[in-house]
């Protein structure tokens, strides 16, 4: 419908235009031919006039000449004057009638000054010359006088009727120009007439033919866009938004669908008629968004919280169009309870805070196990900041103390179980060791193909270290620095079940130190407590890394060798230690000296587990000191009482 209107327009417009510039150009040609001719009228009239003075000029100056002759004395100035004035404007105005002044002059004009009869120009420059003539005479002029008469006659003679010739030629053409005037006027309302007949024929005929379809396709249009509108208005009754129409004179609603109802929880009864002001929570979002209107005049899925009819208030997506209805400026607007979508976007803050301020490091990874985000934690615990690590893989981290196998399980057990959790060793920024707890969760689509890790794990290195101090604190000997009764219990048992095992041969060797009290009492305790550690130092010398050495308390050691065959390999340690604790002690309190007695039980021959195998070494050492001290003695060769 709307291009058919165009089409009618368009083709009426270019009709109509070119009538207009028809009859425009018509117009236009008629009035420069129009404003010539009375131009050449006007410049007609004028030079008629002119011909009439000329006769009017002639007879006064030859009326001035005559009266010089009867003239007082005292008039003779003025009339001389007057005759001289006269000449001159006869002279000017004759060459303004030769050259035609304005417009040229009619045809025949120049044969009246130049051709006989008549030769106006020779007989007017002739009265010129005699006129001037007379002005030059001195004293009064005799009546005789020839330029005199020349004067008179030319006054009544052929000069006069020269001019009375020129007078009617000049008339003649005036005349002339008026029918050609009327004429033009007449063609040219002729032609305008034509015009308008040929218009009426070739645009108003198709114009009513036109516009009677025009209605016709209205009416059809009409129609449709009725149709088009109720199902319009049915649209915005089931849309899924809340749609409402405002009037934008005092803001009460016309409209309003029931989706716009069933989230305020009203009905539409009582939600028509009301002001859309009233449905705002507080003043200050309607004047914000009022303000936006007026500037933008339009407002585009701006939050706005309302309020429902029970007063709880609720969070919306709002946008609004200025458009007509009914022939009024409304408002139509639309909106969207989010309320579950912001509370789901600050339980997302809420997340995010936690992993903000959360002391564990938290890592998300892609399914390549690129990095897409760490929180704050995860810096303070790698010194990495989040710009250095993203889309990093995360095995820059390690510390090398894993070996493959290693993390080849961890990531068979995420593949299998969607989840891997343990301790694990990895290296700051600055190169330094630390342990971790690591938690590992795959996290799969609907598909369950994996889209992301999540890895989460904290910094246990201090409280390994607490543990590696109290573990050592309960299994060492604070003093030396070796192993406890306890750790070496633990270590016997082992070595017992080891070579049960494997069917291999261990000895166990007690030591006691001969002398150390006469050091306590002679140096002091503190250079005692020197000694100890002196002999630790010297006990260590002859152990392998295999063996273990032990302070069971005060001056009593204890020694497990590993994988021995017989008795060769315990007496040649034993003899050993025997020669390093004879020598000297330096102490600051002065030189000390100590010797050692030693008992050895070898398993399985003395004794098959544990405590047996110290009671049978603890008795050969005290058979040694029995014996004189500072020797060794296997527990086999103990007489049968012991």
């Amino acid at each position: 419908m709307s291009d058919l209107g165009e089409r009618i327009t368009r083709e009426l417009t270019i009709r109509y235009i070119a009538v207009l510039v028809v009859l425009g150009a018509l117009a236009l040609i008629s009035f420069l031919a129009l404003a010539r001719m009375i131009s050449d009228a006007e410049g007609s009239a004028e030079l008629v006039n002119l011909a009439g003075r000329q006769r009017m000029l002639v007879q006064r100056a030859a009326f001035a000449a005559n009266r010089l002759v009867i003239a007082e004395e005292v008039d003779r100035p003025a009339i001389l004057h007057l005759l001289a004035e006269t000449l001159d404007q006869l002279e000017e105005r004759h060459g303004r009638l030769m050259r035609g002044d304005k417009t040229p002059p009619p045809p025949g004009i120049l044969e009246v000054y130049t051709a006989p009869p008549w030769n106006l120009d020779q007989d007017l420059r002739a009265f010129l010359a005699r006129g001037r003539a007379v002005l030059a005479l001195e004293g009064r002029p005799s009546p005789s006088a020839p330029d005199l008469a020349v004067l008179s006659a030319a006054a009544g003679g052929s000069l006069m009727r020269s001019l009375e010739e020129v007078t009617v030629r000049f008339q003649r053409g005036s005349e002339r120009q008026m029918d050609e005037l009327m004429t033009l006027q007449g063609v040219t309302v002729a032609i305008g007439v034509g015009l308008l007949i040929l218009s009426a024929v070739g645009v108003f005929r198709p114009m009513v033919e036109s516009l009677g379809a025009d209605i016709a396709e209205r009416s059809a249009a009409a129609a449709r866009l009725k149709e088009s509108e109720e199902r319009l208005w049915r649209i915005l009754e089931e849309s899924p938004m809340g749609v409402s129409v405002s009037r934008r004179s005092d803001g009460r609603v016309v409209f309003v669908n029931s989706r716009f109802t069933d989230i305020l929880g009203m009905s539409k009864e009582e939600f028509l008629g009301s002001k859309a002001r009233e449905h705002y929570v507080d003043d200050a979002q309607r004047q914000v968004v009022l303000a936006i209107l007026r500037r933008d005049g339009h407002l585009d899925d701006a939050e706005v919280e309302f309020r429902r009819k029970n007063g709880s208030p609720f969070w919306s997506l709002l946008t609004i169009r200025s458009a007509d209805f009914e022939d009024e400026k409304v408002n139509l607007a639309w909106i969207y309870d989010i309320t579950e979508r912001k509370a789901a976007e600050q339980q997302v803050l809420l997340a995010s805070k936690v992993l903000d301020t959360v002391t564990e490091a938290v890592v998300i990874t892609d399914s390549d196990n690129r990095i897409i985000f760490v929180n704050p934690a995860f810096t303070t615990i790698t010194e990495y900041a989040k710009e250095e690590v993203l889309g990093q893989n995360p095995s820059f981290l390690r510390s090398g103390r894993h070996d493959p196998e290693f993390y080849a399980h961890l990531w068979w057990t995420i593949a299998e179980k969607g989840h891997w959790e343990g301790e694990i060793w990895n290296r700051r920024k600055s190169g330094a060791f630390y342990a971790e707890w690591l938690s590992i969760n795959a996290l799969r689509d609907g598909s369950g193909a994996i889209t992301h890790f999540v890895a989460v794990f904290s910094d246990i290195t201090h409280r390994k270290e607490d543990e590696e101090r109290i573990w050592r604190q309960a299994n060492y000997d604070a003093l030396t620095g070796l192993p406890n009764r306890s750790l070496f219990l633990d270590r016997l048992n082992q070595a017992v079940r080891q070579s049960r095992r494997e069917k291999k041969r261990f000895a166990l060797m007690f030591l006691d130190l001969d002398g150390f009290k006469a050091v306590n009492d002679t140096l002091g305790h503190a250079a005692g407590d020197v000694l100890l550690q002196q002999t630790a130092n010297r006990l260590s010398q002859c152990m392998r890394a295999t063996d273990t050495l032990a302070r069971l308390a005060g001056d009593e050691f204890v020694v497990i060798l590993e994988g021995v065959h017989g008795r060769d390999d315990p007496a040649l340690v034993a003899g050993k230690i025997l020669s390093l604790l004879g020598k000297p002690y330096e102490l600051e309190a002065g030189t000390a000296r100590v010797q050692g007695s030693i008992g050895i039980a070898l398993y399985p021959n003395d004794a098959e587990d544990g405590p047996a195998l110290i009671r049978r070494a603890d008795a050969a050492m005290y058979a040694v000191k029995r014996g004189g001290k500072n020797n060794f003695l296997f527990a086999a060769d103990l007489p049968p009482e012991a």
